[in-house]
């Protein structure tokens, strides 16, 4: 793998931390809004706007390494299912996080509606919160047979 993959790769996985704890406190927040009944105010929409950022970097990040690990040419030649490894990471973690980052598209989007705060805080919990699960699900966690990453990982990490 060359530096510039290795270094995004360390990136990658630094990254996840980041959405994973932005992801819960907005989970948290949009929760409490509903159990207290309060208002949705400018600081609960920026909170939905970082960690949509975070996810659209990590998105970034991903779609280079999906590139520069060769899936596409392993969907073309039709081997990429022929490896649990490659199928993981070339289809289940790419298509399954894709799916929590237009999640977290759609909680944004929710967040910035005329709708009633209720529903507001109702629909963000759930956007978020589904989108959450898939994080946790697909990520690949030191101990996952085959495909798992150090949970803290270093640059020399692979």
């Amino acid at each position: 793998m060359s530096h510039m993959s290795n270094v995004l790769l360390f990136l990658h996985s630094i990254l996840r931390y980041f959405i994973l704890v932005n992801a819960i406190i907005v989970c948290i927040v949009a929760l409490l809004g509903i159990i207290k009944k309060r208002p949705f105010v400018k600081r609960d929409k920026l909170m939905v706007l970082f960690l949509q950022i975070f996810c659209d970097i990590q998105l970034l990040f991903g779609l280079f390494l999906y590139y520069s690990k060769g899936y596409i040419y392993q969907i073309k030649s039709g081997t990429l299912m022929q490896s649990h490894v490659s199928r993981f990471f070339g289809m289940e973690h790419a298509v399954a996080m894709l799916i929590a980052i237009i999640l977290v598209h759609i909680g944004y989007r929710t967040a910035k509606t005329g709708i009633n705060d209720d529903k507001k805080f109702r629909r963000l919990f759930w956007y978020i919160f589904i989108a959450l699960f898939i994080f946790v699900a697909q990520i690949p966690w030191q101990g996952k047979r085959d495909i798992g990453r150090p949970n803290m990982p270093t640059l020399n990490s692979n």
